[in-house]
């Protein structure tokens, strides 16, 4: 939902699914079947420890922000989501936010959560400045460090 510092190939990936998942979406639409895109956080598993082996620190830091989940959790909330027909799956609070932030022409199968992303949209995208500024000056700030 976000690009992130380290993760170009990754967050590219799941900007193009969210795309495919779209149009799928409405291919599919006339036969009653339902898409949905999960946006999972970092979750505790052992490839989320091999990637922490890799990752670079600037990346460790940024995403240091946002909890990790356990693997059973971020399962029964994607099982939960498409057995409720939603189209996007989010699985903690800050995935919330930023589901509305970024829904742009997702759909949205219900008419209580289309107003909540209406009247949200406005907050959410400042909050969603402030991560992307914090972000920006820890970037900025590694960099400097790096660099002496």
């Amino acid at each position: 939902m976000a690009g992130v510092y380290g993760f170009a190939a990754y967050s590219a990936s799941k900007f193009g699914l969210k795309g495919m998942a779209e149009a799928l979406q409405q291919e599919i639409l006339p036969y009653n079947i339902r898409v949905s895109v999960i946006y999972p956080p970092d979750t505790l598993t052992p490839m989320l420890e091999k990637e922490n082996e890799t990752k670079p620190e600037i990346t460790k830091l940024i995403s240091g922000s946002s909890t990790a989940m356990e693997a059973i959790d971020v399962a029964r909330k994607a099982i939960d989501g498409v057995k409720g027909g939603k189209f996007t799956i989010s699985c903690n609070f800050d995935g919330w936010m930023l589901s509305i932030a970024t829904a742009g022409m997702s759909p949205q199968p219900s008419a209580v959560l289309a107003f909540a992303e209406i009247f949200l949209l406005g907050i959410l995208r400042l909050v969603g400045l402030c991560y992307i500024w914090t972000w920006y000056r820890t970037v900025i700030k590694w960099t400097k460090r790096k660099n002496k």
